[in-house]
């Protein structure tokens, strides 16, 4: 099925997120996130969207609370590249009513880009905020986000009028548009013993897929614990990069005021995705005859298809497995789509998704003569003791890397992969019993277009082995994915803040939720463009379950 039976739907109410900002560079990322259970067992949904952030979780103070006072732990998972699924511990879930999560993770913001640094016209240096949080697949009553800098305030005024001069006086602006998109107010947040300045952004009745952008700047000095060379080796935002200019972006004028001197003219900087650490893809370099394989789950094989290649020449014989490897699939979707047929066919069944536990189904209810190769060997691999370590798993994907070399080693790359987008359009094509609407990348059904190919590969899997009726067409539910023993995180939320973590109060996420009703109310007296060192990626957070 492509909605276990456990899972249930929800309705995404609100969205908050805290992002405290450290002297290094570094920043904690608080997410406060509410959902309206509507139906079923509601357990959790997916999170992504962190593009070059690498997320250290803190998985010792995650955790939720439904609308009568249980409180739950919560258990957060990497299904792939870019994508965490986060559920209530131990199976829990939440049937009616309102259940809010709270998570927060530590990263590492300048290294990723997202503090990047300028110059105004005066030759004042500056560092710029340009983020985005995640996108979310629903609509939210509102979304809000607090970001806290590490600027002390010492005075005994607390007003709004105050805490704004603070902040000029660190040379604090905002582009024109941002006053423009949401309602900005100027706090101080107390940190146990400390206070610092927060910026607060909040905007209501948020459509799905928002772009809730970011783009502040501050004095380079607030982050003083950031080294010269750091500072030197930065991403720049320069007046000639390649810019996707917005309305209202001709000047830099700090809330309220013109800000002395003008800070010229900044544009948005564009950037094309290419392949880091942690994104699965595959690309055909420019001027080069080669491919490699970048994955997040192991060390990557590595394809080189050679100056051999044959211009139009079609790698027609890659199976549906090995398709999925050239055009890039994640791995970890191509094992759970390869499980997922196994159960749907009959020939292995599920015992326990947490730990992963199979059972091969006695007698057979298909020969084995009719499992292709590589469903073979995961059937062989499940078949002693019912598990599937990492070591079974890499030699799987090693054994399929080299066939798919064998196969494609003259092959024209782009026509292949075109050849196989047609191939996979074909699963969706209408048939007369149940028309089906082709999908689009806007849309809520999965697509088959040349930028959406690996995104529909798994829904054609199952149209090859006549089991695609089992699941829903428009939805992806990334059923074994956190299941399988793939890459876990090695370094804790503590480490990756280091010495920073002495800025972040331990105490605010005890209270939280104790005070997010008192705060909203007040809150409200007062989310993808080219650009993803600014809107961070084209993945969006939801698929409640």
């Amino acid at each position: 099925m492509a909605i276990p039976a456990y899972a249930g739907t929800g309705e995404l109410r609100f969205v908050e997120t805290d992002v405290v900002l450290m002297p290094d560079g570094k920043a904690s990322i608080e997410y406060v996130v509410r959902y309206h259970v509507l139906s079923g067992e509601f357990h959790g949904f997916y999170f992504s969207g962190f593009d070059r952030i690498v997320p250290r979780f803190d998985y010792n103070n995650a955790g939720a609370v439904d609308n009568r006072g249980n409180t739950y732990g919560l258990d957060i998972k990497k299904v792939r590249d870019d994508m965490y699924d986060i559920v209530l511990s131990n199976g829990e879930a939440v049937t009616h009513g309102d259940v809010t999560y709270r998570f927060r993770f530590a990263c590492d913001m300048m290294n990723a880009g997202y503090l990047a640094t300028t110059t105004t016209d005066d030759g004042r240096d500056l560092i710029v905020l340009n983020w985005a949080p995640t996108e979310w697949d629903q609509a939210l009553e509102h979304y809000t986000v607090k970001v806290i800098y590490p600027i002390p305030y010492l005075n005994e005024a607390t007003d709004r009028s105050s805490v704004e001069s603070e902040l000029l006086s660190h040379g604090f602006a905002t582009e024109p548009w941002m006053n423009n998109a949401y309602l900005i107010d100027y706090r101080v947040r107390q940190q146990g013993v400390n206070r610092w300045i927060e910026v607060l952004l909040h905007r209501d009745d948020v459509p799905s897929n928002y772009s809730f952008r970011i783009q502040q700047y501050v004095d380079a000095s607030v982050f003083s614990e950031v080294s010269s060379a750091t500072l030197a080796d930065a991403r720049r935002y320069q007046p000639d990069d390649t810019y996707e200019k917005q309305e209202g972006d001709a000047a830099l004028i700090p809330p309220r005021f013109a800000l002395a001197g003008g800070l010229g003219l900044i544009l948005l900087f564009a950037v094309a995705v290419v392949g880091k650490k942690h994104r699965s893809m595959i690309r055909a370099k420019n001027e080069l005859d080669d491919v490699q394989w970048a994955r997040e789950d192991w060390e990557p094989p590595e394809i080189r298809l050679s100056s051999f290649r044959k211009e139009g020449k079609i790698a027609k014989d890659l199976d549906p497995v090995e398709a999925a490897v050239f055009i890039g699939v994640p791995y970890k979707q191509i094992l759970s789509t390869m499980l997922s047929g196994l159960v749907a066919r009959g020939a292995l069944s599920v015992i326990t998704r947490d730990p992963l536990l199979v059972e091969v189904v006695k007698p057979p209810p298909i020969p084995e003569t009719e499992l292709g190769i590589h469903e073979y060997w995961m059937y062989q691999a499940a078949r002693d003791d019912g598990k599937f370590d990492e070591t079974e798993l890499e030699s799987m994907l090693q054994r399929i890397v080299r066939m798919v070399q064998e196969k494609a080693w003259d092959c024209d790359i782009e026509a292949t992969k075109r050849y196989f987008e047609d191939r996979i359009g074909e699963a969706f094509e209408p048939s007369e019993s149940e028309p089906v609407s082709r999908p689009t990348s806007t849309g809520s059904s999965r697509p088959y277009t040349t930028t959406h190919t690996r995104n529909s590969w798994w829904y054609w899997y199952h149209y090859r082995h006549g089991v695609h009726n089992n699941f829903n067409r428009e939805s992806y539910d990334h059923e074994f994915e956190a299941s399988l023993p793939v890459d876990p995180d090695t370094v804790t939320y503590e480490q990756a803040l280091g010495k920073s973590i002495t800025n972040i109060d331990v105490c605010h996420a005890a209270c939280h939720d104790a005070c997010h009703s008192a705060c909203h109310s007040a809150c409200h007296s007062a989310c993808h463009s080219a650009c993803h060192s600014a809107c961070h990626s084209a993945c969006v957070s939801g698929g409640g379950h």
